[in-house]
């Protein structure tokens, strides 16, 4: 008897001790996001009480946002299937919401398996969308005010964290990046997403991903133009480090190499301060110091735009430097007067002798700086939507002093057009296509842009991302080059919680948030962009076959391209053709 008691006693403390050390394995976090709430008077009614207990989850598009306070409308598919070239990047979305608080939910992601290779797990990122105020088009461009009735709560940044905390009555995107490998054979690969709890597996779905037989170049060889535009100044704000310290540095590091991982070809660089007159939140400053001395010369001092410049390149930006500008909006040229020991500047139009006298001293000598560093055959003189006649004589100055390139964002003008190397036309303005031809037999580059005045297709924070793929489209269908944004980075005062701004629409001034945190806009974008590829090589390949099914390939191609057009937009949206031209691209991809 004593020795059955004995026995009972280990056996019970052995069960005692195995399930205080299952008990300690786990360690919440209890993560969450100091999140911006719904304005009362548009908080959604939901009836989450006829929600099952415990965390749900289901597929969902990444075409869509995902707002925390709504239950989702969804189909509440378990499985996922998806097609990708080898070297592609393909985004996936799935919801989960609960009527519950969830503690520390995360993702456990298996290889994804064919009949003889593997995708590993590792090939697979997870985020979860984070909620910020948003508004509405109101006009367009001009001033805003942050007024409560416009404010609305929209899904888009991507936080990397690896858990998150739930609260009751919510529901969250979680956001997929799956990144091909580029010798990935081509077969059908599956795997297994499971949903955990607190380190538990409550539930599991099925990712499976078609990989097709083509090969997407790296970003750094992509074709299309990528423009957008960067704000090294912002970045020493919103962290709060020196400007240009090694501290700076280190911060906009991951940020420019996400910039560079989605095949942007253009460097920003200012030379003159505020060349667009301190719109921005964060100024812009000159990079170039220019310095009046006593004797009426003048000096120049690169250091500051040697070393970004330097920076940048050694990131892979590196194939075009976009000098802003000759001229500045305010006609206000700075620079250190020596004989006074201040800062100060003159005001000047640009068909003035100030002007002249401001300029031709800096253009020689930049010229001169370029041609020593090796970079005067990339680099621009960049301005934007100035008048005629002012940059006709900007260009005259040019031409003259310097022989440099020019790079303008501005409405085409058959007088100008040929003198300006890489020409950005607003997304309602494109060029005839003999113009097009004639300036790329000339080697000159032409893109498109969007801004303000534009309501669609457009990158604001409340525009269906389903609109920043079409535009990767919409280039490919209108013969140009790529595309322009003029924010890639333009912080406002808090992106991580408001992105409106006081004189357009929210998240018009940047497209990323800080940290280096990506969000659906970029990452549609970004897909838009290998679309564009994918045309531009079925294209060539398939022209170069010529044969039946080559042919059948191509004119399958040329109707979807066909159906790109602004006008579209308003009544029919951007989603329905995005999507049926994914599925041709796919069919004429697997049979060419």
């Amino acid at each position: 008897m004593k020795i059955l008691q004995n026995f009972i006693s280990i056996t019970l403390l052995t069960v005692f001790i195995v399930s205080c050390q299952q008990s300690a394995k786990y360690q919440y976090t209890g993560i969450t996001f100091d999140e911006p709430e719904a304005s009362q008077n548009v908080k959604p009614l939901q009836d989450w009480q006829s929600i099952e207990p415990g965390v749900q989850v289901a597929w969902g598009s990444s075409n869509s946002r995902y707002h925390k306070e709504y239950i989702p409308e969804t189909k509440a598919d378990k499985n996922l299937n998806c097609t990708g070239w080898k070297n592609e990047r393909v985004n996936a979305q799935l919801i989960a919401w609960s009527k519950d608080s969830v503690k520390d939910l995360s993702l456990e992601i298996t290889d994804l398996k064919s009949l003889d290779d593997k995708i590993n797990a590792s090939a697979v990122q997870y985020y979860f969308v984070r909620n910020v105020i948003s508004d509405e088009f109101l006009g367009g461009c001009g001033h805003k005010t942050k007024s409560p009735e416009t404010a609305h709560l929209v899904a888009d940044c991507l936080e990397p964290t690896p858990v998150y905390t739930m609260r009751e009555k919510s529901a969250r995107g979680i956001w997929l990046n799956i990144d091909i490998p580029e010798k990935t054979k081509a077969g059908t690969y599956t795997g297994k997403v499971n949903i955990m709890v607190a380190g538990k597996k409550v539930e599991t779905l099925s990712l499976t991903v078609n990989v097709q037989e083509h090969t997407l170049p790296n970003p750094a060889d992509w074709k299309f133009h990528l423009d957008l535009w960067q704000n090294p100044f912002a970045v020493a704000r919103i962290h709060d480090v020196e400007l240009w310290s090694d501290a700076h540095f280190e911060k906009m590091k991951p940020l420019y190499t996400m910039l560079a991982n989605a095949g942007q070809k253009c460097l920003t660089a200012s030379i003159l301060h505020k060349p667009w007159g301190g719109q921005t939140f964060d100024h812009f400053e000159s990079m170039v110091k220019r310095t009046l001395k006593k004797d009426g010369s003048w000096e120049f001092d690169y250091t500051v735009f040697d070393k970004w410049v330097a920076f940048m390149m050694d990131l892979g930006i590196n194939q075009q430097i976009n000098c802003y500008t000759l001229i500045p909006w305010g006609n206000q040229l700075h620079y250190f007067d020596e004989q006074s020991g201040a800062n100060t500047f003159i005001t000047a139009t640009a068909t003035s002798k100030e002007y002249a006298d401001y300029w031709i001293p800096f253009l020689k000598d930049f010229k001169a700086h370029l041609q020593e560093k090796g970079l005067y055959d990339i680099t621009t003189i960049a301005m934007d939507e100035r008048p005629m006649k002012d940059m006709m004589s900007a260009l005259e100055l040019i031409d003259k002093y310097a022989g440099l390139k020019v790079t303008s964002a501005a409405n085409y003008n058959p007088g100008m057009s040929g003198q300006v190397y890489d020409l950005s036309v607003e997304s309602r303005h494109i060029l005839p296509d003999e113009v097009l031809e004639q300036r790329r037999a000339n080697g000159q580059k032409t893109t498109f842009y969007v801004c303000c005045s534009v309501p669609w297709p457009n990158n604001f924070t409340y525009s269906p991302p389903s609109e920043a793929v079409w535009q990767g489209w919409y280039a490919a269908a209108q013969n140009l080059d790529g595309f322009l944004r003029w924010a890639y980075n333009s912080w406002v005062e808090d992106p991580m919680h408001d992105t409106r701004f006081r004189t357009w629409p929210a998240g018009d001034t940047f497209f990323v948030y800080p940290d280096s945190k990506s969000s659906v806009r970029f990452e549609k974008l970004r897909e838009g962009i290998q679309d564009f590829e994918k045309i531009h090589i079925l294209r060539k390949k398939l022209t170069e076959e010529n044969n039946a099914e080559a042919q059948k390939g191509l004119q399958q191609l040329n109707n979807v391209l066909n159906k790109f057009q602004i006008a579209s937009l308003e009544t029919d949206g951007a989603l329905d053709l995005v999507m049926e031209a994914k599925d041709v691209i796919n069919q004429v991809s697997e049979v060419n």
